[in-house]
């Protein structure tokens, strides 16, 4: 009744004042992708949402976040008993903080919402165990020193799952427990960023994460809307995958270069998760987050894969066998149940690509057609790759150990490791383009082909 009542008061005072020009933000809370009961999640307050976060919420605030993570109220509002509400928040807003509390002012669970745009209306994602931690990750990122302006917050989106946000509080008996693995998670997120964009640099495309996260605010808009409509979650994910690429592609980086800039990014997301995060409880979390790194390099390595058989117009066959390859990887590293299952899911994708016994039966060996009078070329190229990605391998432990620590990452020092690391890989590989000359232009292609083969899920 209390909260009929403070709305039908809200509607009256917009009407008698005619409106504003502010956006209005719908949304609305869920129980959805808790790990534990609501009694025992609000003993540590925690505010990561699940079972009972609908009943336990009164209101929502939305705020901005500012230097060293301090939030700044800009809308507020009453949830309605089903915990849907409507907003009034300033237009042009981004890297919002959308927050559900109880009576107390104790955050139940919480959101980001990466624009409020220009429109009369803007659409936040639902709430659950998966917003909650992604809103958590951004203040604590921003506490620990990121510039809120250069955090690619739809980015950060697409690193977290659901695993990930129940691995969170699992086996977790307190609240410092929890603020600490929340902490890693943010860390190992700049982490990925700041590697990504150094291996974007080296492969000559310019760019930042703040542009990054204006050309990918549309595909962010769309995923909100298809997931509070209630439209299938993995059809609303694959969307936004598939304009997130497309995003990156209209600032310049291609397929190729997205492949090195996610591979970049997983060395240093799962390094840095790895040494926070050393614990024996912490292990589920661990593995979780693996995982999802997995699974964002494998999109981005199959789409390489498919794209660069599509640009070097290949033989129907050739194409085919690469989609069916990039299609295995992703949907066995989705089944993985663990990170060495993912990891294994990578070997046989570069197995069907490039290094398996039969070269004759890879896509390399369908690309270049090979038999019995050029195949001894076609493995020393092979081998010649194999041994560079050990090298590189070597390179990137190298670049780890010297930039993260069990209390710190040095995040320019690593990503300039990796991609020092990454570069030498390329020029060993491109150099086989020599011996692969007899295939004339299919030299290029097929160094390519070398490369994403053992390139892609490095220290697995």
């Amino acid at each position: 009744m209390k909260r009929q009542l403070w709305m039908a008061v809200a509607t009256l005072v917009l009407a008698a004042c005619g409106g504003s020009d502010n956006v209005q933000v719908r949304g609305r809370v869920t129980d959805q992708q808790g790990t534990q009961r609501q009694d025992i999640r609000r003993a540590f307050d925690n505010g990561l949402g699940g079972s009972g976060s609908v009943s336990a919420a009164s209101k929502v605030q939305v705020s901005t976040v500012g230097p060293n993570g301090a939030l700044t109220v800009v809308g507020e509002a009453e949830l309605s008993a089903q915990g849907s509400y409507t907003v009034e928040v300033p237009p042009g807003e981004q890297r919002l903080i959308v927050q559900a509390v109880d009576d107390s002012g104790a955050v139940v669970a919480s959101a980001l919402l990466d624009a409020s745009g220009e429109a009369e209306t803007a659409v936040a994602p639902p709430m659950d165990s998966e917003s909650s931690l992604e809103a958590e990750l951004f203040v604590q990122m921003v506490a620990d020193g990121a510039q809120a302006a250069q955090t690619n917050t739809v980015d950060l989106r697409a690193r977290v799952n659901t695993n990930m946000a129940a691995a969170v509080q699992q086996g977790a008996s307190t609240r410092e427990s929890i603020k600490a693995r929340v902490k890693a998670l943010a860390e190992a997120v700049r982490a990925a960023q700041e590697a990504e964009l150094r291996a974007y640099s080296q492969a000559g495309v310019q760019t930042s994460q703040s542009a990054l996260f204006e050309a990918e605010l549309t595909a962010a808009a769309k995923l909100n809307a298809a997931l509070d409509a209630g439209t299938a979650v993995e059809a609303a994910y694959q969307e936004f995958y598939a304009e997130l690429a497309a995003a990156a592609e209209r600032l310049g980086a291609k397929a190729q270069e997205q492949a090195r800039g996610e591979s970049s990014a997983s060395v240093a997301f799962r390094a840095t998760v790895k040494a926070r995060l050393s614990a024996q409880d912490a292990q589920p979390l661990v593995d979780a987050s693996l995982r999802a790194a997995a699974a964002a390099e494998a999109r981005a390595s199959g789409a390489a894969l498919t794209a660069l058989l599509q640009a070097a117009a290949a033989t129907d066959a050739a194409s085919q066998q690469a989609a069916t390859a990039a299609t295995t990887l992703r949907s066995n590293v989705s089944a993985s149940t663990t990170a060495a299952a993912a990891a294994q899911a990578f070997a046989g994708f570069s197995a069907s690509v490039a290094t398996g016994a039969d070269v004759e039966a890879t896509v390399l060996g369908s690309y270049l057609s090979a038999n019995v009078t050029n195949q001894l070329v076609i493995s020393g190229a092979v081998q010649a790759t194999a041994t560079a990605a050990a090298t590189l391998d070597t390179a990137l432990d190298a670049a780890v150990e010297v930039a993260v620590t069990s209390s710190q990452t040095d995040f320019t020092r690593l990503a300039t490791g990796i991609a020092d690391a990454y570069a030498a890989y390329a020029a060993a590989v491109e150099a086989q383009s020599t011996a692969l000359a007899a295939f004339g232009t299919k030299a290029s292609p097929a160094v390519e082909l070398l490369l994403i083969s053992e390139g892609s899920y490095r220290l697995r």
